[in-house]
């Protein structure tokens, strides 16, 4: 993303505790070591998280001033500790010009397979390389879309496999206002098949912010024969939050909770959002996330620093969001 960058759901569902700032020193954790967020406090928006085994975990994010290359790639065995280990690539790939945003990891087979945005003259893309370890080296593969008739830009791309091994690329469209749309992937994950589906828009009160609207970040995951596809709305570099939508195939159509937005800032964490979903190693879901946990925007000398949480399903139609301090 940018960078200068109870609830009725249906079928099942879930509950996030979303611990803004920390669980209380020495609290469990939902099987994790103990943990205080962030779990890593320099700057890294937009993280995703790849979980290689049970104890092999690569966050990787949006480029920062910090790193020594581009889209930074950290290490842990826990979810909890995290190391700098290198980045997706050591120069920016020569087909862009800046804006190296989201980047999102995939692994099949023995190919590690990265799609990211570049900006290409003046409009977003979304690229793909592809490594034989999950710290590369990265090599640039193809840039699989830039625009359409209907839109112009791609940018947060994150990929999907079901089930039955069909793969699908989803993406934010930059203009002439922002959605959510989806492509298949072809079986080498490295070309879209067919059109552009745009699945939602904005069209929910608090996906405006007073200065930048948007819906992005998609993020998919499959429950008890559903899909969820969680994303960020608002202003990135204001009141960022997140929701989700419901659909019963990966090409939707999809629902939009009215109980929008499930993760919230408040005074001591704001605007979280960019958040991808990974299972730990207690076998449980985790939300990653980032936040500001001072003044919102670079320009205030923000820094938007990596977060975790717990996804707890349970029986039954409401999910609750209790702040822990």
């Amino acid at each position: 993303m940018h960078i200068p960058k109870t609830l009725r759901i249906g079928i099942a569902a879930f509950s996030v505790l979303f611990a803004c700032l920390a669980l209380p020193a020495g609290a469990p954790a939902s099987g994790v070591a103990h943990y205080r967020n962030p779990v890593f406090a320099k700057d890294f928006p937009d993280p995703m998280v790849l979980r290689v085994t049970r104890n092999q975990y690569y966050a990787y994010g949006t480029s920062t001033p910090w790193e020594l290359g581009y889209f930074p790639i950290l290490h842990s065995r826990d979810l909890v500790h995290w190391k700098y280990v290198g980045d997706i690539f050591k120069i920016p790939p020569k087909w862009t010009t800046g804006d190296l945003w989201a980047p999102d990891v995939i692994k099949r087979g023995r190919t590690y397979y990265a799609y990211y945005v570049g900006l290409k003259t003046s409009t977003h893309c979304v690229a793909v390389a592809t490594a034989p370890r999950p710290t590369g080296p990265f090599k640039q593969r193809r840039v699989l879309g830039c625009g359409d008739a209907g839109g112009q830009g791609y940018i947060d791309p994150s990929v999907f496999i079901d089930a039955n091994g069909k793969a699908y690329l989803y993406v934010s469209v930059d203009s002439p206002q922002h959605d959510i749309s989806v492509f298949h992937l072809t079986s080498d994950l490295m070309h879209v098949s067919g059109p552009r589906i745009p699945l939602f828009g904005i069209t929910q009160t608090w996906e405006h912010g007073q200065n930048f609207s948007t819906v992005e970040g998609p993020y998919l995951i499959r429950h008890n024969k559903q899909y969820y596809l969680f994303y960020s709305g608002n202003d990135w570099n204001g009141s960022y939050a997140m929701g989700y939508a419901i659909g019963a195939s990966p090409t939707g159509p999809f629902t939009k909770c009215t109980c929008n937005p499930v993760l919230n800032g408040d005074s001591k964490v704001h605007g979280p959002g960019g958040g991808s979903v990974v299972t730990g190693p207690d076998g449980k879901l985790w939300m990653v996330y980032h936040g500001w946990p001072g003044k919102e925007g670079y320009s205030n000398g923000g820094i938007r620093n990596m977060r975790i949480d717990p996804l707890d399903w349970h029986a039954g139609n409401e999910v609750t969001i209790p702040v822990t301090p």
